[in-house]
């Protein structure tokens, strides 16, 4: 899907901060056909009023155009439910009107709020319609499907993914003696500082360094040198972490190199997916970003910079962590208190199946959450798929566990690897901060 807002507002969530889906009583329920998927039984019998059904979405725009389309189309092959969309930009209004008892059947968001909102109780669990629909999740991404459970449980199926990985300009690593892109953490960092371009009174003509925009690259590269901000058991992370300490490192000790003031003076001075994005207009070497990327370069900017894709580099020595990284999911779910609950099943599961996200997902250019669809010429026509198909099927990708307050504890992490970085607090102290904090808010 179009990434140029939407993504950004997900990734500040997060971090920070970060459907599947067969027919209800008939038809196959291994998670691509469906009684919605198939054509509706001839009968010489009077049609049958269907049941209404609504979905309140937060797309806007040609986004929303493609939402609705999808939803015609599951409505036109359906002969039991008739689903009605609305456009509803604002998850905080939904959620007013979910707790008010006048919410929607069926709505969308991303998967870290799996963990707020089955606290609140606001997600229907969807264990039991899976098993008793047959419903087959082995062809999803299974981080996709972790990301949308919390405690073993599932309460959203994934209707599209969202994986990071490190993009570079050629160009610029030409011009420096670089014919490849780095492997390692240090080959990068090494890349980063040759290839890095001082005005004369100090400032930055080109950053080498990932460091716009910060909301991305922080925790991928705690990822992918093996540490992350929860432990598997969605505890706050240790304070001896070896990945979080390396990426606090590597991003002071650039910092350090060329003035912190430098720096933010560099980030300050474009923004996101925007005409003055450094990244676009060829200032910018390294850059942790999203599926979504290629298409923003060549298609929506029209930049003619000469970029490239690969896994997010593993530090040295340890080749073992290729292709680690975060993952997490854009999700459909039920409402609890939805009026009509096997309807919202045979909608939902329907969406996340292969025909809902070839109409869907793949329709706005997303990352589909099934592997099946990796193989679809649709898929195959988007920017770098090649490489993200492959990305998405690594054993190293990993997912927060969701819990009750994660979002509490993503604004205070944000907050100790803020003043980290800004150079008020050294290392030591921000990775003993967040795990005493963490205690006290994840216990």
């Amino acid at each position: 899907m179009k990434r140029i807002t939407r993504a950004l507002i997900f990734v500040l969530a997060l971090a920070t901060v970060l459907g599947s889906f067969a027919g209800c009583s008939t038809g196959d329920r291994s998670g691509g056909a469906s009684s919605g998927e198939g054509k509706a039984a001839e009968s010489s019998q009077a049609p049958v009023e269907k049941k209404k059904l609504t979905f309140w979405y937060l797309w806007g725009g040609d986004e929303g155009k493609t939402v609705d389309a999808a939803i015609k189309t599951y409505n036109d092959q359906s002969d039991k439910y008739e689903v009605e969309g609305l456009s509803v930009p604002d998850s905080q209004k939904i959620m007013t009107s979910i707790s008010a008892g006048n919410g929607p059947d069926v709505t969308d968001d991303f998967s870290n709020n799996v963990g707020k909102y089955a606290s609140a109780g606001i997600l229907e669990p969807l264990d039991d319609y899976v098993k008793n629909s047959g419903y087959d999740l082995n062809d999803f991404i299974p981080t996709a499907i972790q990301s949308c459970q919390m405690d073993g449980k599932l309460y959203a199926m994934p209707i599209s993914t969202n994986l990071e990985a490190l993009y570079y300009n050629k160009t610029l690593l030409k011009q420096a003696g670089y014919n490849e892109p780095p492997k390692t953490m240090e080959e990068m960092y090494e890349m980063a500082v040759k290839t890095t371009k001082v005005n004369s009174d100090g400032t930055l003509d080109v950053c080498g360094f990932p460091d716009f925009p910060a909301v991305y690259y922080l925790g991928n590269f705690a990822a992918a040198g093996g540490g992350g901000w929860y432990t598997d058991d969605g505890k706050p992370a240790p304070a001896d972490s070896f990945g979080n300490r390396y990426a606090l490192q590597l991003a002071i000790d650039y910092r350090k190199k060329f003035g912190l003031s430098n720096v933010v003076k560099f980030q300050s001075s474009g923004k996101y997916l925007d005409p003055t994005d450094p990244f676009l207009r060829g200032k910018q070497t390294f850059r942790v970003d999203g599926s979504w990327m290629g298409k923003n370069i060549k298609e929506t900017f029209k930049s003619d910079v000469d970029y490239g894709v690969t896994y997010i580099p593993y530090p040295k020595d340890k080749p073992e962590l290729k292709g680690r990284g975060l993952i997490s999911s854009s999700m459909l779910y039920i409402t609890s208190n939805s009026k009509n609950k096997e309807g919202a099943w045979d909608f939902v599961s329907w969406y996340a199946g292969k025909d809902g996200q070839l109409a869907s997902t793949l329709k706005n250019g997303g990352f589909p959450s099934r592997l099946s669809l990796l193989e679809e010429e649709t898929f195959k026509k988007q920017y770098d798929s090649e490489f993200y198909a492959e990305l998405a099927k690594s054993k190293n990708l990993v997912t927060p566990p969701n819990g009750p307050k994660n979002g509490e504890y993503d604004t205070m992490v944000s907050e100790q690897t803020e003043l980290c970085m800004n150079l008020k607090q050294d290392i030591d102290t921000t990775l003993k901060n967040i795990y005493q904090k963490g205690g006290e808010i994840l216990g």
